[in-house]
């Protein structure tokens, strides 16, 4: 087992009014299982994604990766823990404008104090994957919507994390541009054996993963 939620609550504070968004959810995942989560906007999917991801804490409950409870660690930890464990695929690419292509996807890695021509190495092999080493000193804005999305991707995977974590990745893309990126996603998720939870309305990308859960007012 990867990950394994239990009893997870969390709620928003709205001005003086409390408002619950999970509800006490129970969910794991296995090493390599791709898990689509789906639900009607407001059903708690982010919320769910931000706590695995560390981005955010419960009000109550345990967060277990590998059998042990992330929600001891204290700041410094997790962020190390998030560096080396965990890739973000969100709907927006969040690139770094100043930085080239190939610049954005060796970030973490650069964080994570590994050696620059080795990690080099690693985002030009990263770039061919994805179609992209045409691109790699081009800047976000000199790249299309589809583009920037798999340079996110590419980010993502460049320290090779036991998880992947995608909000709505192609929320923003046209069909052909989602279809592309799927592709890419769950290939060189499979090739990596990363698990990966992905937030989506699309029926089509869910169809594609292992297993699919939904969460309804809070729970699932």
């Amino acid at each position: 087992m990867l990950v394994n939620v239990k009893g997870l609550y969390k709620r928003y504070l709205i001005g003086k009014k409390e408002i619950p968004v999970l509800k006490g959810i129970d969910f794991s995942i296995e090493t390599g299982e791709i898990v689509a989560v789906m639900g009607k906007s407001g059903a708690g999917k982010s919320t769910l994604l931000n706590l695995i991801g560390t981005l955010d804490k419960p009000d109550s409950g345990v967060i277990e990766f590998k059998g042990e409870n992330i929600l001891k660690y204290d700041d410094r930890k997790l962020a190390r823990f998030r560096n080396e464990n965990l890739g973000f695929v969100f709907q927006f690419h969040y690139l770094l404008p100043e930085f080239t292509a190939i610049e954005n996807i060796m970030l973490p890695g650069l964080i994570r104090g590994e050696d620059r021509s080795a990690l080099l190495k690693k985002a030009e092999e990263l770039l061919e994957s994805i179609g992209l080493s045409d691109r790699k000193l081009h800047k976000s804005a000199e790249l299309s919507g589809g583009e920037q999305q798999r340079i996110a991707f590419a980010r993502a995977i460049i320290n090779k994390p036991s998880l992947i974590l995608a909000d709505e990745p192609s929320g923003n893309l046209d069909n052909q541009s989602s279809e592309m990126l799927h592709e890419i996603m769950w290939n060189l998720a499979r090739e990596n054996k990363t698990a990966f939870i992905v937030v989506t309305h699309d029926k089509n990308l869910a169809d594609k993963a292992d297993r699919i859960v939904n969460i309804v007012d809070g729970v699932i």
